[in-house]
C-alpha cells in the first residue's frame, strides 16, 4: 500500500524544488551544490551569511533551507531562531563542524529538521537527508491537517448531536402536543354522539344543532392534524408528488381566497387581492402551491381581529443573487403580530409558537407543522419563504416562485 508519505515523496522528487544555502565557505557551497544538483531535481539561491540568508527568506519562498552553523556575524542557530520568529513555515537542515553535537541538539531543539556533521561522508548522505527531511516535513503537514480535519469534524458532529438531542426533545414534545390535539376533539366527538344517542338532546332542535355543530369542528380539528401528519411524513420520506405545469398564479390566488370567504366573514375580516393586470406564469403543481396560499391565509386569520384586512399581494421579482426573474407572493395583516423571538422559529419542524385565538377559529389549531410543509413544498418549486413580523404591527409572509419560461 501507498502511504500518502510515499506519495508525497514521489510528487516532491517529480518538482523543482527552491533551496536556499546558507554557506560562506565557497568551496563547501561548491560541494553542495553538486551532491544535491546530482540527485535532486532543484534550483538553489546561494548567499554567503546569516544576514543575507535572512533577507533573502523575507523576500523570497523557498522549499527547504540548508545553513551551515559557523557564519560570520550571526550564527545559523540565529539565523533559525529568525526564521521561528518570522513565522516561516519551512523545513531546515543544519550543517555543522565535528564534535558540535550539542549545537546539532539544540538546533533540533530550536524546529531544525535535520543536521549533517562536515565529515568525510558528509556530501554523500547529504542528498539523502534532504530527500528523508522533504519527506518527514510533508507527512508533518498531513498530520497537521487530518488533526485540523479531525478537530472540525468533531467540532460538526458535536453539532449534529447538540441538534439532533434539540430536535428528538421538540419532537418528544411535539408526539405529546399533537397525542392531546387528537384526544380533545376525538372526546368531544364521542360526546356528542352519546349525547344524540341516549335522546339527550333532539338533533333538530337548536341545541342538537350545536351539539353537532361541535362535532363537525372537532371533526375538521382532527383532518388538519391528519393532513398535515401525512403531508408531513411524504416531504420527510422525499415521496410527495409535485404535478407541475404552467398554472396562473392569480387563477390559483383566486380559487385560494374563495375558499377562505367564509372563514373570514365569521371574524368580519376582509380579504384583499391587489391582482396584477397581466398574467404571473409559474411552472408549479397548482395544489401544492394552493395549499400554501391556503395556509398562510388561514393562519392570518386566525390571528387578526375582527374587522381587520388581509392583503394579498403577487408581483414580479428581481432577486439581485439569482439571473431569473422570480414572482413574489405577499400575505399582509393586520393582527397581532409575532415576537421578533419567535419569527426565527416559526418554519422549524415539530416547534409550536403559540399566539392568542378568540372568537369562531379558536377550535382550528394544528399541529404546528403547516409552515414547515409550506417551506418543504415551495423549496421543492425552486422557491424561498420567509415572514416578517413586529408584535402589534401585523405580520407579512412572502414566498418566491421562478417565473415560467
Amino acid at each position: 500500500m501507498v502511504t500518502p508519505a510515499v506519495q508525497l515523496h514521489a510528487q516532491e522528487k517529480a518538482e523543482e524544488k527552491k533551496l536556499l544555502l546558507i554557506e560562506d565557505n565557497p568551496d563547501h557551497a561548491f560541494l553542495v551544490r553538486k551532491a544535491i544538483g546530482d540527485s535532486l531535481k532543484s534550483q538553489i539561491v546561494e548567499v554567503g551569511s546569516g544576514e543575507d540568508g535572512i533577507e533573502k527568506i523575507k523576500t523570497e519562498k523557498f522549499d527547504l533551507i540548508i545553513t551551515d552553523f559557523n557564519l560570520p556575524g550571526i550564527n545559523g542557530l540565529q539565523v533559525l531562531e529568525a526564521i521561528q520568529q518570522m513565522k516561516v513555515d519551512v523545513p531546515v537542515i543544519m550543517l555543522t563542524g565535528q564534535g558540535d553535537e550539542k549545537v546539532a541538539v539544540n538546533a533540533m531543539r530550536g524546529g531544525a529538521y535535520n543536521y549533517v556533521v562536515k565529515d568525510d561522508i558528509c556530501y554523500t548522505i547529504l542528498p539523502r537527508v534532504v530527500t528523508e527531511t522533504f519527506v518527514r516535513y510533508g507527512a508533518d503537514k498531513e498530520k497537521i491537517r487530518l488533526e485540523k480535519e479531525i478537530r472540525k469534524k468533531s467540532a460538526e458532529l458535536e453539532k449534529a448531536n447538540e441538534e439532533l438531542k434539540k430536535l428528538d426533545e421538540l419532537k418528544s414534545q411535539f408526539i405529546s402536543s399533537v397525542s392531546h390535539e387528537f384526544r380533545n376533539p376525538l372526546n368531544s366527538i364521542k360526546e356528542s354522539i352519546e349525547l344524540i344517542l341516549d335522546a339527550v338532546v333532539d338533533p333538530k332542535t337548536k341545541q342538537g344543532l350545536r351539539v353537532l355543530d361541535i362535532a363537525k369542528n372537532s371533526t375538521d380539528r382532527l383532518t388538519i392534524l391528519v393532513n398535515d401528519l401525512l403531508d408531513f411524513s411524504k416531504l420527510e420520506a422525499g415521496k410527495m408528488k409535485m404535478n407541475k405545469e404552467p398554472s396562473d398564479l392569480r387563477k390559483v390566488i383566486e380559487d385560494t381566497l374563495d375558499s377562505q370567504h367564509s372563514l373570514a366573514r365569521k371574524k368580519q375580516i376582509s380579504l384583499v387581492f391587489n391582482k396584477p393586470k397581466e398574467k404571473l406564469v409559474v411552472f408549479v403543481d397548482p395544489l401544492r402551491i394552493l395549499q400554501v396560499i391556503s395556509n398562510l391565509v388561514n393562519n392570518a386569520i386566525k390571528f387578526t381581529p375582527a374587522k381587520g384586512v388581509i392583503t394579498v399581494t403577487s408581483e414580479l421579482f428581481k432577486d439581485p443573487l439569482e439571473p431569473f426573474q422570480k414572482i413574489k407572493v405577499t400575505i399582509e395583516d393586520t393582527g397581532e403580530g409575532i415576537s421578533e423571538e419567535n419569527i426565527s422559529k416559526i418554519f422549524e419542524r415539530f416547534e409550536q409558537i403559540k399566539r392568542p385565538q378568540k372568537g369562531e377559529l379558536a377550535h382550528l389549531q394544528g399541529t404546528g407543522l403547516g409552515l414547515s410543509i409550506c417551506q418543504e413544498i415551495v423549496k421543492q418549486h425552486q422557491g424561498t419563504i420567509w415572514a416578517e413580523s413586529k408584535l402589534g404591527e401585523g405580520s407579512r409572509f412572502m414566498f418566491t416562485l421562478p417565473k415560467y419560461r
